[in-house]
């Protein structure tokens, strides 16, 4: 088998595309990181494999498909590759098997958003301190967790687990739908870099949920080549961002939560 190819930008601190690393990664398919500069992925030949002009696109040279957008790629390789169903149910659990798609929207149009809009205002917004935004996708963002917070509260209980057994948002396992909330999970405390949030002692199942995902072997190695590539990589971000109008700046980078830095 090929390896399938992810398209990233330098030097990778942005979540989405290793949303699509972290599922290849877990079904053992061989694949790789193309990189692609900033200033470069909004023009051709990237947008031809993305007509958005942002990341990830991915080339799947064994089945001869090109798509972008992470939700829309996570879906192909499940569909295509996940034979075993090792991240998600089959027709035998019909009703857990749609409900992760209903996560999966949601973390596309619920957490991704807010959480990097409350990132924008914080750190990137031409404008500082403007209070009523940050405070709005602040206040935003603690509700998303909170509302997860809560279901998973509601599966320990359902479930009958103690309390130190790991919970997920659908079924009895570890999905797609979890796994793709983790990489913009990883970000918080970018999101809230003067102690706003204490996730451990505030949302403690939220807390549970996304350190038992990032330690599963497959999504640590994924999560560990990240802070490897943001260690390493020339940042093309920068040269991009100093031409917007409407920013300032890259924030400082904050350690990964649940990302070892052993």
């Amino acid at each position: 088998m090929q390896p399938i190819k992810v398209y990233n930008a330098p030097q990778g601190r942005g979540p989405n595309p290793w949303k699509v690393n972290i599922v290849l990664e877990e079904l053992g398919l061989p694949h790789e990181t193309v990189w692609v500069p900033y200033g470069e992925i909004k023009s051709e030949p990237y947008t031809s494999l993305n007509p958005n002009g942002r990341v990830p696109a991915m080339v799947d040279p064994n089945k001869n498909v090109t798509l972008w957008e992470s939700g829309a790629i996570v879906n192909y390789l499940i569909a295509t590759y996940d034979k075993d169903l090792k991240l998600t149910y089959g027709d035998d659990r019909l009703q857990e098997k749609w409900q992760l798609q209903s996560w999966l929207m949601f973390q596309m149009s619920g957490q991704g958003p807010m959480f990097g809009q409350k990132v924008w205002f914080t750190h990137l917004h031409v404008e500082q301190n403007l209070t009523t935004a940050i405070d709005r996708y602040g206040t935003e963002a603690k509700r998303i967790i909170g509302m997860i917070d809560g279901v998973l509260s509601k599966q320990r209980k359902s479930q009958g687990l103690g309390p130190d057994a790991p919970v997920w948002l659908v079924g009895d396992k570890c999905t797609y739908a979890d796994l793709s909330f983790v990489p913009w999970n990883t970000f918080l405390n970018t999101m809230f870099p003067d102690g706003d949030l204490n996730l451990e002692q505030d949302y403690p199942e939220y807390f549970r949920w996304h350190m038992n995902a990032a330690n599963r072997p497959a999504t640590k190695k994924v999560l560990a080549y990240r802070e490897e590539c943001i260690r390493t990589l020339t940042d093309t971000a920068n040269s991009v961002v100093s031409r917007q109008k409407d920013a300032r700046g890259l924030p400082k980078y904050e350690p990964s939560v649940g990302v070892d830095k052993s």
